[in-house]
């Protein structure tokens, strides 16, 4: 079953970073990501595996909250991300659960 999520990142560049990450997340089998670091207000620090951080700036801060529950949900689930699409400032996320 696909789910789908969107994402209201603070500009068009935010939106490609957001998406660059989450492409990231899972490939080849392995996970990039290992979780997010931090949450200040309206931007989301996601941790890698090779331990560097990165920001994600969103509109606002109830969307930075949940993408951070996104995240450590398909973390948790080892659930797959099967697309995105980037609109503007939108970034639309789809997963296999």
């Amino acid at each position: 079953m696909n789910k789908t999520e969107k994402f209201e990142c603070d500009d068009k560049y935010e939106a490609e970073k957001l998406a660059g990450l989450l492409n990231t997340l899972q490939t080849y089998d392995s996970t990039h990501i290992n979780g997010v670091a931090a949450i200040i207000n309206n931007e989301i620090i996601i941790t890698l595996s090779d331990r560097s951080n990165h920001s994600v700036t969103l509109k606002h801060d109830n969307d930075a909250i949940r993408l951070k529950s996104f995240i450590e949900f398909t973390l948790n689930r080892n659930i797959r991300i099967s697309g995105d699409r980037i609109e503007d400032c939108m970034v639309e996320v789809v997963i296999n659960e």
